[in-house]
């Protein structure tokens, strides 16, 4: 490992003394490779990757406020700048790869699979966010792509990767790329956290299982083949501690022969830290950062002798890709269209703070006529706001639907009694950062402030009433095991919970749009 690799270990770099770092990074993998290659002792193959693209083509900003950076278009001529380079290449990515711009759901995922295809990918891994559109749009991005989608620890049924049919034959738990006569193993792995947040018809069949397992197992099958290297693509990533979510130091600390870990899901910038002997990288997320390994091997041993990772920041130093902008502009000029489009008008400045704010009543009143419209009325819903602030006087677009609700969350049904919803907001109560309300329940506290019975329409709630109340089904999974009381009740067969076909942004829309005039 150089030093490079060694100083990066799990922190965030200030972009400017980041920027540097990663074009002397970049400078001396490239001159140090081409002097071992002239010299004949040895010779680089690099990886190309990217994570958690989410649908973004064009520049975007990060969440510190950071503006026109990343998207897709940048990354791909990084990508072909560097395959001038190394020629000897990779490219791969980590997951989570359509869900989250309107272009990208404008065409069910089919741009971006598109997009991998014409750039050559050698493979990719499913992210938990790709399940977001349910069974029948991620088979058809499976149908649609090209390479193979590495996820070794998942089962369908009584299959396992390399055993599914149809489209899901593409999800393969590793593979081997052959590159300038060295071969290199892939393993892919998903985060275990996938049945915390979306409900089992919207996996399809899908379960995850335990990746430290899978990764043994692969890693074992892979080094069978006699490969020279294995990288694992894992949509598990940096944290300072081990997370349900992200075992990534669990799932490295008893396993022998793997040499790079490329992690995604957290949407952290890591371009170089090292675990139990693994050489780890993160590129971010939106396309912000793109990562490359360097890996040196001796031509004579054919040893692995040099490990070197990097993330560089794409900023205006990088063109948007020509093709790709080709391919896409239909789809983003589409996409404008629709985002600009007027869906009501907002009278007075609507709150949207608190759990009884305006806006989530709003939300609330969006969903339950949308049910109702699909033949599932309920007499109440479960939901808060994603902390978008308040809403101004003025023209409502769907963009701003976009920012009101940034994710395609299916909306779920129950039966639920009066005491199992006292315990439910009980819960939810002692999350600090939610607003969540039971809408349009009144909460009854008792002489410590906790809630302790009902009142509709102004009278009293039996505590053994059982109403029919909507979540979002990523609430109804227990919301990334936050509510894991919530996840057990509506579990039980007598909520005969049910996953609706709405989800709850188009409720919104659809909403506003009959509404005309809010405030």
């Amino acid at each position: 490992m150089t030093n490079a690799s060694r100083a990066n270990r799990g922190h965030e770099i200030p972009r400017r003394n980041f920027l540097a770092g990663s074009a002397a990074a970049l400078g001396t993998a490239a001159t140090g490779t081409a002097a071992a290659a002239d010299l004949g002792r040895a010779r680089t193959v690099s990886i190309f990757h990217t994570t958690d693209l989410h649908g973004r083509i064009l520049p975007t900003s990060t969440y510190e406020g950071l503006d026109d950076v990343g998207g897709f278009a940048r990354c791909a001529t990084a990508i072909r700048q560097w395959r001038r380079e190394s020629p000897h290449s990779i490219t791969v990515d980590v997951g989570d790869v359509v869900q989250g711009t309107a272009v990208s759901l404008e065409s069910g995922g089919m741009l971006m699979i598109e997009l991998f295809n014409r750039l050559g990918y050698d493979a990719w891994t499913l992210g938990n966010h790709d399940f977001d559109w349910g069974p029948e749009k991620l088979e058809a991005l499976l149908d649609k792509s090209s390479s193979p989608v590495l996820t070794a620890n998942i089962t369908r049924g009584n299959a396992a990767p390399g055993g599914f049919g149809g489209a899901w034959g593409k999800v393969l738990p590793w593979t081997i790329r052959e590159v300038g006569g060295f071969r290199i193993g892939l393993i892919g792995l998903i985060t275990p956290g996938l049945p915390y947040w979306l409900p089992p018809d919207m996996l399809g069949g899908t379960l995850a299982t335990d990746p430290a397992a899978a990764l043994k197992a692969a890693v074992a099958q892979v080094r069978g083949e006699k490969v020279d290297a294995v990288v694992v693509m894992g949509h598990m990533g940096w944290r300072f501690n081990d997370d349900y979510a992200n075992p990534v130091r669990t799932i490295l600390r008893d396993i022998d022969g793997v040499d790079v870990y490329l992690a995604g899901h957290s949407h952290q910038n890591q371009p170089s830290w090292t675990l139990h002997g693994v050489l780890c990288s993160q590129a971010s997320y939106h396309g912000i950062h793109c990562g490359r390994i360097d890996l040196t091997f001796d031509l004579e041993s054919r040893k692995l002798v040099d490990r070197c990772g990097f993330t560089i920041v794409m900023d205006d130093r990088f063109a948007l890709d020509p093709a790709v902008m080709h391919l896409s502009q239909p789809g983003l000029d589409a996409a404008d269209e629709h985002l600009a489009r007027e869906v009501a008008t907002v009278t007075r400045a609507i709150s949207g703070k608190g759990r009884s704010s305006g806006l989530v009543t709003v939300m609330c009143e969006s969903f339950a006529a949308a049910l109702k419209k699909q033949g599932q009325p309920v007499d109440g819903v479960f939901h808060g706001t994603f902390g978008t602030g308040d809403i101004q006087p003025g023209k409502l677009t769907v963009a701003d639907c976009w920012k009101i609700i940034p994710y395609e969350n299916m909306l779920v049904t129950a039966e639920v009694s009066a005491s199992d919803l006292l315990v439910i907001v009980g819960e939810d109560a002692r999350q600090k950062d939610s607003d969540r309300t039971l809408w349009p329940f009144e909460l009854v506290a008792d002489g410590n402030g906790k809630p302790a019975s009902l009142r509709l329409n102004g009278a009293d709630v039996a505590a053994d009433r059982r109403f029919a109340i909507a979540f979002n089904a990523y609430d109804a999974q227990s919301g990334g095991r936050r509510l894991m009381k919530t996840r057990d009740i509506l579990a039980a067969q007598a909520a005969r919970q049910r996953t609706s076909p709405i989800d709850t942004r188009s409720a919104l829309i659809e909403g506003l749009l009959d509404r005309g005039t809010i405030g």
